[in-house]
């Protein structure tokens, strides 16, 4: 591989290496000496970027959870929308994601659910200051204000995930009742100050 001055630059080649490497012969069977070797590099140029194989994942499902939640958190952002329309719209790319992301079909093999698991959580956490805020600037149905958002935020994101991760019910089964439980709380506050 002809020499590569930009760090960064660098840095992208081991990610979509060791990723590719990963899915075609497993995480556990792939070594950063592996991906040096694929390269063409010697195997301490890796270590001078990532300092193990755990390091080096970490930062891929970091890139691909931000690419997979930048137009989530856009949506969640958008106020000309009812907040509930805007989380049943965040359900449905969960539930039904996008095929072309880059590592779409690493986190999605068979083999690969606990690391699947990782990015759902690492997507909740990413979502959940887009969601509070969205929150503290929403008045509830009735008017008034929420007394935790933050806590609302937390149980509609990481509840998402049992909904997210159930293989019993067909998707627009799993979309229509989570809409209707994000519904009700979201419209709770109407209720209670009747």
């Amino acid at each position: 591989m002809k020499r590569v001055s930009d760090p960064e630059i660098r840095k992208k080649q081991i990610l979509e290496t060791a990723m590719r490497l990963f899915y075609e012969r497993g995480y556990d069977s792939t070594s950063l000496e592996d991906i040096a070797g694929e390269l063409h590099v010697v195997k301490s140029l890796c270590y001078r970027y990532y300092d193990s194989k755990q390091t080096l994942f970490d930062a891929v499902l970091g890139e691909y959870t931000e690419e997979c939640c930048r137009d989530l958190a856009e949506i969640l952002h958008d106020r000309a929308r009812p907040m509930e329309a805007r989380m049943q719209t965040v359900l449905e790319h969960l539930i039904e994601p996008a095929e072309n992301g880059r590592y779409h079909d690493f986190f999605h093999k068979t083999g690969n659910e606990a690391m699947h698991e990782q990015l759902a959580m690492k997507m909740c956490a990413y979502l959940l200051p887009h969601v509070t805020e969205e929150l503290e600037n929403a008045p509830q149905a009735g008017g008034g204000r929420w007394e935790s958002p933050r806590v609302l935020a937390q149980f509609l994101l990481y509840g998402l995930i049992g909904v997210w991760q159930e293989e019993g019910e067909s998707p627009e089964v799993r979309i229509r009742q989570f809409h209707a439980l994000a519904e009700t709380l979201l419209c709770a506050g109407e209720a209670a100050e009747r």
